[in-house]
């Protein structure tokens, strides 16, 4: 899809568009909370998430584990998931980007929503490869971090418990966007070369 074509009136509309990290956050906000098949998804990983955490250290006595253990593990997990993780989670959004034909990419650190920003200039991208992109990242950084776990013990039980609670939430505006995306059978996202992003949908 070109964004020449996209931008064609009669076949696609305008139904968002987002400029500031502001705007960002009232999205993510608003979106996250909305009731559909993703977000219940993302809330229930996240709550049987922590009930596996419980279970694992109910199980495996790990309540009598020296403290410092549990302290190093999920800070070790935790710092994983503010440095490391994040540049990688959005270097794959990138590297993808680039391999979905876009020409330019923008990386950079976004305060207000304390997370990395990447925008492609003049790029489009469809529903289902964004939901593809975004999948993978989150079972990379959080469902596989989850599953190895189980295999692991002591400080790298704790990180990788960590890591895996601490990604999902970084995740978040990833889960906004594919859950407003939801909404629309046939739909694009496109990334102006102002920064702005903007949704389309398919008219009938």
């Amino acid at each position: 899809m070109s964004p020449e074509l996209l931008k064609n009136k009669s076949q696609y509309k305008n139904v968002l568009s987002i400029m500031d990290s502001s705007e960002w956050l009232l999205f993510i906000t608003t979106f996250i909370r909305r009731k559909n098949r993703i977000t219940r998804l993302y809330w229930s990983y996240l709550f049987l998430g922590f009930l596996l955490a419980i279970y694992i250290f109910l199980s495996n006595g790990l309540l009598s584990v020296d403290h410092r253990i549990w302290i190093v593990g999920l800070t070790g997990g935790l710092l994983v998931s503010l440095l490391i993780s994040p540049v990688l989670h959005e270097l794959l959004h990138a590297v993808s980007f680039k391999f979905y034909g876009a020409k330019a990419i923008k990386i950079r650190w976004n305060w207000n929503l304390f997370r990395f920003n990447i925008q492609a200039n003049d790029f489009v991208l469809s529903k289902k490869k964004y939901y593809l992109i975004c999948g993978f990242t989150f079972f990379v950084f959080s469902l596989l971090p989850l599953v190895i776990a189980f295999f692991t013990s002591g400080v790298w039980l704790f990180a990788l418990l960590s890591l895996s609670f601490f990604h999902a939430l970084y995740a978040m505006k990833d889960l906004a966007v594919c859950s407003y995306l939801y909404k629309f059978p046939n739909c694009y996202i496109y990334s102006s070369e102002e920064n702005k992003t903007i949704f389309y949908k398919t008219l009938p």
